[in-house]
C-alpha cells in the first residue's frame, strides 16, 4: 500500500505566515531498531512538504509487535543541517496523518534563517 502525508510549517505567532525553503524529513519512530528515514523534502512557498512511502519503507520488528502502521515524526534543518525542531517525542502511535502541522517559534526560525 502506498501512503501520503503533508508537513505544513508555519510560524507560530502566526500560523498564516508559512516557512518556504526549509528542509524536513519525515521518519519512522522505532524503540528496538534504529528509526526509519521515510524521505526528505524541501518546503514549498506554502510550507508545505510532501512524502510518499509504502510499507516495505517502515515495517520492521518494532511495527510488527506495536500495531502494523508507523509512528511519524518531523526533524526540521536550517541550511547548515542543524535540527530546528523534532515532533519525536509526541509521534502517535500506529497512524498516518494526511497533514502534520508543525509551528516554529519566530525568534526560533529567526535564529536559523528560516524567514
Amino acid at each position: 500500500m502506498r501512503y501520503e502525508t503533508k508537513v505544513k510549517l508555519f510560524v507560530e505567532e502566526d500560523p498564516g505566515e508559512w516557512i518556504a525553503c526549509a528542509i524536513v524529513c519525515l521518519y519512522d519512530r522505532d524503540r528496538l531498531s534504529p528509526d526509519d528515514q521515510l524521505g526528505m523534502d524541501v518546503t514549498d512557498s506554502y510550507g508545505e512538504a510532501t512524502f510518499r512511502f509504502t510499507e516495505d519503507d517502515f515495517l520492521d520488528f518494532d511495527d510488527r509487535v506495536g500495531g502494523a502502521l508507523p509512528e511519524l515524526y518531523v526533524r526540521v534543518y536550517d541550511s547548515a543541517g542543524e535540527c530546528v525542531v523534532s515532533t519525536r517525542g509526541g509521534a502517535e502511535r500506529n497512524a498516518i496523518p494526511t497533514l502534520i502541522r508543525i509551528p516554529v517559534a519566530r525568534e526560533l526560525a529567526k535564529k536559523h534563517g528560516l524567514i
